[in-house]
């Protein structure tokens, strides 16, 4: 998508996926890149917004990354309700959050690998199903760089890690 921003990391791996997409038969798009804290947080906020957090966690509207007291209890809730984010900055999960069939409650969760330019999502559909995972699932094995995926749901997207 025109707004992504690409790295020196993440742009060689989206360019071998390409290729890879294309021998397969099957197109997809990047929805995101590089990303500050900001754009985490605003990413945090409208899922605040589409699930009421907003209304538990008013907060949550004016918060700044700079100030985890204005975002951590409604983050901590997003994770508590399902949906998996990283935070704007490293913070504790303030709330009973199984992953893995474990309780993260109490645990720092660290800030998006967005920050740093090593992440990017592919996807977005409208229809509900990752298709991209199984397609990068085998693509790993011929693109060491991909450090492995994370299926976001709520995104209908899959995040790729690169190293």
């Amino acid at each position: 998508m025109p707004t992504v921003v690409l790295t020196d990391v993440i742009d060689p791996v989206i360019f071998s996926l390409d290729a890879y997409f294309a021998s397969a038969g099957y197109r997809s798009r990047v929805t995101s890149g590089l990303r500050t804290p900001l754009g985490q947080l605003r990413i945090i906020q409208n899922y605040c917004r589409q699930r009421g957090v907003d209304k538990e966690f008013p907060e949550i509207d004016t918060a700044i990354p700079e100030d985890r007291t204005s975002w951590q209890g409604a983050w901590s809730r997003l994770l508590n309700t399902g949906i998996i984010i990283n935070p704007p900055s490293d913070a504790e999960v303030l709330f009973d959050y199984v992953r893995n069939g474990v309780n993260k409650k109490g645990q720092i969760i660290h800030g998006s690998p967005h920050f740093r330019g090593t992440a990017f999502d592919i996807g977005g559909g409208a229809d509900g199903i990752i298709h991209e995972q199984e397609l990068v699932s085998d693509a790993m094995r011929y693109i060491p760089q991909i450090k492995g995926t994370l299926p976001e749901r709520e995104n209908n997207a899959l995040h790729v890690d690169c190293t």
